[in-house]
């Protein structure tokens, strides 16, 4: 009987540890695929700012493909409010890519209003893939885009070719 008790022990031990294993490793699996989708959406997203940008300023295409594939991941994987904020971001982009990719927008403060709105919304995505991850995690204040600031805004004609495209800025972002 000492036997059979024994051997029941540690076939329960074995079941039990493997059990734990098996739980352990599928939330480091979740967890690591939940920042590797968040990880792309910021990627992602500094990318469609900076093609937006792009289709202002030169007329280039913006691929949207990845952006929709990280938008898809992060609804797979993302806790809703992390999916919420990615929501939030991809409004933003919806909001102004009409005036960029048609090249109809104004001047360097309407691109200047739509940065500060796309940076505010990554942001906000941001801080809550962080308290997701890590709810010890602390907010953070300040955009992640080291860039020289654009010109202080001139009178409104003064940023205006004869063609009526923006003037050249040495910042592109």
């Amino acid at each position: 009987m000492t036997t059979v008790g024994g051997v029941a022990a540690a076939l329960i031990g074995v079941l039990a540890g493997s059990l734990l294993t098996s739980r352990a490793e599928r939330m480091h699996w979740s967890r690591d695929k939940q920042i590797e989708a968040c990880a792309a959406i910021v990627a992602e997203s500094t990318r469609i700012q900076l093609a937006l940008r792009r289709a202002w300023r030169d007329g280039d295409p913006v691929d949207w493909v990845p952006w929709n594939v990280a938008l898809g991941t992060i609804w797979l994987v993302g806790s809703p409010a992390v999916v919420a904020a990615a929501a939030t971001m991809d409004e933003v982009f919806w909001d102004h890519r009409d005036q960029f990719i048609q090249q109809t927008a104004p001047g360097e403060e309407v691109w200047r209003q739509a940065r500060d709105r796309m940076e505010t919304a990554r942001l906000h995505f941001i801080n809550a893939a962080r308290l997701h991850v890590d709810p010890r995690h602390t907010r953070l204040t300040q955009v992640p885009v080291s860039r020289p600031p654009l010109p202080p805004p001139t009178d409104p004609g003064a940023d205006q070719q004869p063609d009526e495209r923006p003037t050249p800025d040495a910042s592109d972002a």
